[in-house]
């Protein structure tokens, strides 16, 4: 029988672009090897389950839970800038899946879309300061930055967004080279900091360098997507065909169990430019920064629109504890400040810095320190209890 509280043993992702320090300190393990450590997934996706530890026995995530675990909860850590990317709804999902599937594309295919069949929409909150960008810029600062630099003129800018970067992602690699070649040599020329969208344009030039296929045109979407700076307890939501793009820093992550990706460029990977314009939303102006709502004197959530999670900041001190009932499913937690015990009626787990534990549905639970500590949680949202 699953032990009502018990820990979890989450599954690093070693992508290129990860760091070196914050996964591996967060584990406690060394990396004198300085292998990137991306993401730590905590969760039952078929492509990396998380470990649940039983006592002296370990079984995977899936195989103890009476139910599909709806959400995939991630630890990031961006050292190089990620894929300007956009994830599908789920009746996209469903179809591109299912399309694949009857193409006979391995799921490790690299011209593989659709890994899963369900959609993607996340949610994020920055661990430390957090450089993104996200959803189209209004058209008006597009032109501006147009006005800035004259070689951006080169894209078509009388239909809106839309009409921009279809232009951007259709146009031949010759034309994206002659209008990229000169910009990037005038911002060589400039100094600029990490608020203007000039300096990520020259850092995804140099983290993505021309080579035989000439420049990537996904250095468009730096003067194209709003530029956000958010700092720690800051966050954003990205539901189905919003582009966006991480480009520094750490943060914790809750999305639907998915691991469906349609790129628009700064990346190696494959980039499928007919079905990215198909799934994306053109709706332009400023980014939506989350800062959470207060529960109680312990709780921060971030709500969103999506059905499968919710993800909550619970700060635990020695005079304001924390006790709730997982309802409606499991929740996952994770330690990343301080130390405190998480508890059930029978068993209970200490939640030391990088600590992972899973709370099974309908069980009542408490979590409290003789100090200070700092948790996230992962949850089905309240509004459906």
């Amino acid at each position: 029988m699953t032990p009502p509280v018990f820990p979890l043993r989450g599954i690093p992702q070693h992508y290129e672009w990860g760091g070196y320090e914050f996964i591996p300190e967060l584990l406690g393990i060394g990396n004198r090897e300085r292998r990137p450590y991306a993401e730590l997934w905590i969760g039952a996706h078929p492509k990396a389950p998380s470990i649940a530890v039983l006592g002296e026995k370990e079984r995977a995530l899936q195989d103890v839970l009476p139910a599909p675990l709806p959400y995939l909860m991630k630890i990031l850590d961006a050292r190089q800038m990620l894929s300007i990317q956009a994830h599908p709804n789920k009746a996209q999902a469903e179809a591109g899946f299912a399309r694949e599937n009857a193409m006979g594309i391995p799921l490790d295919a690299p011209q593989r879309n659709y890994k899963d069949a369900n959609h993607k929409p996340e949610v994020h909150v920055a661990l430390t300061e957090f450089w993104m960008l996200h959803g189209f810029r209004e058209m008006s600062e597009v032109e501006f930055f147009a006005d800035r630099y004259p070689e951006l003129r080169g894209l078509d800018l009388k239909d809106g967004v839309r009409g921009v970067y279809e232009a951007a992602m259709t146009m031949p690699q010759a034309e994206v080279d002659r209008i990229l070649n000169p910009l990037l040599a005038r911002l060589e020329e400039q100094q600029p900091t990490k608020m203007d969208p000039a300096y990520w344009a020259l850092r995804a030039a140099r983290d993505f360098p021309a080579a035989g296929g000439g420049r990537d045109r996904g250095i468009f979407s730096c003067f194209l997507l709003n530029l956000l700076h958010l700092r720690p307890g800051e966050g954003t939501y990205q539901p189905a065909g919003v582009l966006h793009a991480y480009l520094e820093g750490t943060n914790v992550e809750l999305m639907a169990n998915s691991d469906n990706v349609l790129r628009g460029g700064l990346t190696p990977k494959h980039v499928d430019v007919v079905e990215l314009l198909a799934t994306l939303s053109f709706e332009s102006g400023p980014a939506q920064i989350m800062r959470g709502e207060g529960l109680s004197p312990a709780e921060r959530v971030y709500r969103t629109e999506a059905e499968e999670f919710e993800l909550s900041c619970v700060t635990v001190t020695d005079e304001i504890g924390y006790a709730d009932c997982a309802s409606m499913g499991p929740e996952a937690w994770i330690a990343l400040e301080g130390s405190a015990r998480l508890e059930s009626e029978t068993t209970a787990v200490e939640m030391e810095r990088g600590t992972i534990a899973m709370v099974m549905e309908g069980r009542s639970y408490r979590v409290h320190t003789a100090k200070r500590a700092v948790l996230y949680k992962s949850a089905v949202p309240r509004r459906s209890r």
